[in-house]
């Protein structure tokens, strides 16, 4: 692995859990002022958008290498474009790599992106199993979307009983019934 930022050739710490480390701190600050209303995506300061090009690049070197959620805060960025072009394609694949990985968030992004057709075929079987290997992690939403997939018989074989089953899962663990 580089040892230098691939921007600024600042010296990097070591190790990809370091390189992580390091872009999700900056990435959380300035998430941070972006959610409290100091600022938009759109109106960064040059400051923070020169960072946050560092930060996709660091971000971007630790999900080539396979560091599991650095793919799935990637996939976030450019699900929503936040100071990168938004891009669905990108997006899936990320999500898909830390799926592959375990990761119940990305796994249930998948779900959700195969059910929309975002960045994707549409494939309602396909986002019902990424729906149920999250659900298996205890995703209260994985176990709510896919309780709502055996409701209505999208990519799973209707069953009221199994709907019934998942979303009393989720109610469990304090997401409403009327959540989605």
């Amino acid at each position: 692995m580089a040892q230098t930022c691939p921007l600024c050739r600042a010296d990097l710490p070591e190790g990809l859990d370091g390189l992580f480390d390091l872009a999700y701190r900056a990435y959380s600050r300035i998430l941070g002022m972006v959610d409290r209303g100091e600022t938009s995506w759109e109106s960064l300061p040059a400051a923070e958008r020169e960072e946050m090009e560092e930060v996709v690049a660091m971000l971007t070197e630790a999900a080539a290498q396979g560091h599991m959620m650095a793919q799935a805060y990637l996939g976030d960025i450019y699900l929503f474009g936040w100071d990168v072009a938004q891009d669905d394609g990108r997006a899936f694949k990320l999500y898909t790599q830390a799926a592959q990985q375990g990761h119940a968030l990305s796994q249930y992004n998948v779900g959700v992106k195969y059910r929309d057709g975002v960045g994707c075929e549409q494939s309602h079987e396909r986002a019902a199993e990424w729906w149920a290997k999250a659900a298996e992690q205890e995703d209260a939403d994985a176990q709510y979307t896919l309780g709502y997939a055996y409701q209505a018989g999208r990519g799973v074989p209707q069953s009221y009983e199994r709907a019934f089953e998942l979303f009393k899962l989720s109610e469990a663990q304090g997401l409403s019934l009327i959540h989605i």
